[in-house]
């Protein structure tokens, strides 16, 4: 996984394999990084990832 944004030193925002938006989460993960760098196996305790829900109005 690639990093495309840090929120801080222990969140940061990249894209699964799959191409969804996702939010990964560990102690120091975003210290210093730079957006492109590959983040850390190590690193990782938790990932978020978005989903789209879509409502039918009748």
């Amino acid at each position: 996984m690639i990093i495309k944004k840090i929120l801080n030193n222990n969140v940061v925002t990249s894209t699964s394999e799959n191409g969804q938006e996702i939010i990964v989460v560990g102690n120091g993960i975003g210290w210093k990084q730079k957006v492109g760098q590959e983040i850390e196996d190590s690193k990782i305790e938790k990932i978020f990832r978005m989903e789209l829900h879509l409502q039918q109005l009748n």
